[in-house]
């Protein structure tokens, strides 16, 4: 896997993550971390592809 792959996967898991921070049936807390962390993949994938 190359780093161009491994890019394509964090942002891959980043919008599966944004993605569930919709559904009602997790606690809002959990929400709300989700939705922090995908923010860090997305700070993460941006840093390195503008490397």
């Amino acid at each position: 896997m190359d780093n161009e792959e491994l890019l394509e996967a964090l942002e891959s898991v980043a919008n599966f993550m944004r993605g569930m921070q919709f559904d009602q049936r997790i606690p809002s807390d959990a929400r709300e971390a989700l939705r922090e962390r995908a923010m860090d993949l997305d700070d993460l994938v941006e840093k390195y592809q503008d490397a």
